[in-house]
């Protein structure tokens, strides 16, 4: 009988106390109350805790408390100062080449859009940069598009003016307007707004809203111009480490559904924002409409065609990302 029981005390044992728990160091440069974290790591972050009945947990670092440069993030999560972070592929030049082309104007119409492209690219395995790391998910802010302070109200008003732009193909775009394109930090370019040596920007709305720079432009031209993407990736040799069971929780709530929540997020959000500003008056809203934009894309076409000629791969990524537009919008 004692043979027994000890016989059923060590099942009891082993069926309790063999499931593994984890706590994971998340990490962001971003306020614990901006959308991206709000709107996309908690909601990420709450599946993967219920889906693995809480044996997963996240213990968060906002603000930058574990390092305060967007553009230092990816350093962070290879060294594993922080075990999971979020990245901003442009902040880190030469790494993720391919996703340069998230910046082409005219390409994507939503955040959703352009998010399952970004995750369907990488699952096809044309995206380079993310061997040292477990990438997590793709998504993208919605489209940017060009704000002004001096009554513009087409592209062809641009010449000559100094325009805040995110990456390069944005800038070789304006360039191609005879603009003069100037790489600055949202809340640079709002100051320099404010002091009048900038003339506008190419911003999305989620960013014109958070830095406020509504309150230093008048127009709007509503067209689609590139998106700003964002990667959530883990240090690899964490992610090695991590029970086979636990991986697959992980993986089952990450990829395409981190790519859906942070592209819908944004979505919603860009409507409620724009929808705002409209009803309060702050802007004059200009639109580009179908024609203009067909129009437009002929200053689009070399840029595309220099930087698929200078891009690993460059050929393969813009005929795979028209080859997944096209089945997305189909759906």
């Amino acid at each position: 009988m004692i043979r027994l029981l000890v016989f059923f005390y060590f099942i009891f044992y082993s069926v309790c106390f063999s499931e593994e728990s984890i706590t994971l160091r998340v990490s962001s440069y971003l306020s614990p109350l901006s959308h991206s974290v709000k709107s996309i790591y908690e909601p990420w972050m709450d599946s993967v805790v219920k889906a693995s009945n809480y044996r997963i947990k996240f213990k968060v670092y906002w603000g930058g408390s574990l390092g305060r440069s967007p553009y230092k993030q990816f350093d962070l999560v290879k060294a594993g100062i922080t075990e999971i972070g979020l990245v901003q592929p442009s902040y880190t030049p030469g790494q993720f080449p391919q996703m340069q082309v998230f910046e082409l104007p005219f390409l994507m119409r939503s955040s959703t859009e352009a998010s399952l492209v970004a995750w369907n690219l990488f699952e096809r395995g044309v995206l380079q940069g993310f061997d040292d790391v477990k990438l997590l998910g793709l998504w993208t802010a919605e489209p940017s598009n060009l704000f002004t302070k001096s009554g513009v109200k087409s592209y062809n008003d641009i010449k000559g003016l100094k325009i805040r732009s995110v990456g390069r193909l944005e800038g070789d775009f304006l360039k191609k307007l005879d603009a003069v394109p100037e790489a600055l930090h949202p809340s640079d370019a709002v100051e320099a707004l404010r002091r009048g040596t900038l003339d506008g920007a190419i911003q999305g709305w989620i960013a014109l809203n958070t830095f406020q720079t509504y309150r230093e432009t008048d127009h709007v031209i509503t067209a689609p111009l590139g998106t700003v993407s964002f990667a959530l990736m883990m240090n690899r040799e964490v992610w090695k480490n991590i029970p086979d069971d636990l991986k697959e929780i992980i993986d089952n709530n990450s990829g395409e559904k981190i790519a859906l929540i942070g592209g819908e997020a944004y979505d919603r959000r860009q409507k409620e924002i724009s929808d705002k500003l409209r009803l309060q008056k702050h802007l004059t809203f200009e639109e580009a409409g179908t024609v203009k934009i067909e129009e437009m894309k002929k200053y689009v076409d070399p840029i595309a065609r220099s930087w698929v000629d200078r891009t690993n791969y460059g050929d393969e990524t813009i005929s795979m990302v028209k080859e997944i537009l096209e089945e997305i919008r189909a759906r």
